[in-house]
């Protein structure tokens, strides 16, 4: 029997919003005047926060890379993101799936369920839209 399941997945470096970046750059300065101003041996650890914190925010990047995976089979689609809870959803209560704009909208008899998937590519997005195809057939 062919395994007809579709596995996607994708790990990136998210880029730090422009508050983030400017916090951290500040934060990281002031810290290293206040320490070069007022050096005394037990101020070592905030100088090399200061460093951190000011690399940090001209970096722009989170310090950890977040891994995502979508798992579609013909009986549950499962969504998962590292650091948060995994999204398993049983495809045998589900009226109808579809994709809009990065979004899968997952229809029950009473409500729809939206889940917002905006890291997938070009090539990662068709492949998912023709497997939903294929499972809103049957």
């Amino acid at each position: 029997m062919e395994n007809k399941d579709l596995q996607l997945t994708s790990s990136k470096r998210k880029s730090l919003s422009i508050f983030t970046r400017i916090f951290n750059s500040i934060l990281g300065i002031i810290l290293i005047i206040f320490v070069i101003n007022n050096f005394q041996s037990q101020w070592l650890p905030l100088l090399i926060a200061g460093v951190f914190s000011t690399i940090y925010g001209i970096i722009g990047l989170e310090l950890f890379k977040t891994s995502y995976c979508i798992n579609v089979s013909n009986n549950s689609l499962k969504i998962v993101k590292s650091f948060q809870r995994d999204i398993v959803i049983d495809l045998t209560n589900v009226e109808y799936i579809s994709m809009r704009y990065n979004e899968l909208q997952v229809h029950y008899a009473d409500y729809v369920k939206t889940y917002i998937i905006p890291w997938l590519t070009a090539e990662d997005y068709q492949k998912l839209i023709d497997k939903l195809e294929d499972i809103n057939k049957k």
